[in-house]
């Protein structure tokens, strides 16, 4: 079979759909023949890209952003995994694109997709709480976090992005923290002892960046079998805005209020029972704690 590109029109801040047609001779360029659908809306690119694998598609391409990304991903997976996923990004977050280092052009990062051999990374898989109140389960490639990032990937989601994901997230920052206020959870990693902490977030990452260019997690690598769980201890506003910039150059982790460890198998959850504390997957923000993730080794090969 073809490649099959899944294309998230609402990528780009609409953009995607706005300049489709002309989009396609560069992607062409770049890829070669291939097969086109569409997504509609929530859960589309899990979908399509599941049944897209289980017909026997040996490379599924997500055109769109980090939320694209980790639906095609979970797809696959889903479905067994034996398809490659391609990259191809077109979202104003971009943050699992600035792990893999893919360019933003778009006849470049195609022909990347059709030349570059299939690299296997490894992916997290996550239980957690949705916001229907049901127990959910899915897979991703770049970050999970909990606290403050959520809430502010949660107002960044449903805001305009047209003057691009940094700005969109710098602003949602900055509206979260006249309000948030820092969670106490329970973390345990691996065979460590469990510990009880009042944080300003928490951040599981496979990949480096979240928020939009955030380099929360700067030692983390795709394939070396650890995730890296970095948790914010219990800052001030004024200590958090003093330090901002220190999340976007990965600095961070020199402050005393910061800790980094790595493991294969986290669990959280609020220490009051009846906190509502959101979680953020790859950029979505899809429930809430209590959660358990689990590392998957070298279980996806992505063409980057």
């Amino acid at each position: 079979m073809q490649p099959l590109v899944i294309v998230n029109p609402r990528s780009g801040g609409g953009l995607t759909q706005q300049r489709w047609a002309g989009l396609l001779g560069p992607l062409t360029d770049g890829l070669g023949p291939f097969d086109t659908r569409f997504t509609e809306g929530k859960g589309d690119g899990r979908r399509i890209a599941h049944e897209e694998c289980a017909a026997g598609r040996g490379l599924i391409v997500a055109l769109g952003g980090d939320g694209t990304i980790s639906e095609v991903a979970d797809g696959i997976l889903s479905a067994g995994g034996k398809a490659e996923l391609g990259i191809i990004p077109r979202g104003t977050g971009g943050d699992f694109r600035r792990t893999l280092d893919v360019e933003r052009d778009i006849a470049k990062a195609a022909n990347r997709v059709r030349k570059a051999p299939g690299r296997p990374i490894d992916v997290g898989r996550i239980r957690y709480l949705a916001d229907n109140g049901t127990q959910a389960q899915r897979h991703f490639v770049n970050v999970v976090s909990f606290g403050f990032s959520s809430d502010v990937a949660r107002r960044a989601n449903t805001s305009s992005k047209r003057m691009g994901g940094k700005v969109a997230f710098l602003a949602a920052t900055l509206r979260s923290l006249v309000s948030y206020d820092n969670a106490q959870v329970v973390v345990s990693a691996d065979d460590r002892p469990q510990r009880r902490m009042q944080l300003l977030l928490g951040a599981i990452g496979n990949g480096r960046f979240f928020g939009g260019g955030m380099k929360i997690c700067p030692e983390a690598l795709l394939d070396d079998g650890w995730f890296d769980l970095v948790t914010v201890g219990n800052l001030s506003r004024a200590v958090i805005m003093a330090n901002l910039h220190r999340l976007y150059s990965g600095d961070h982790l020199t402050m005393k209020e910061v800790q980094g460890v790595r493991a294969r198998r986290i669990n959280i959850a609020p220490a009051d029972a009846g906190a509502k504390i959101p979680i953020e997957i790859d950029g979505e923000t899809p429930g809430h704690l209590p959660a358990s993730v689990e590392l998957l080794p070298a279980a996806l090969r992505v063409r980057a």
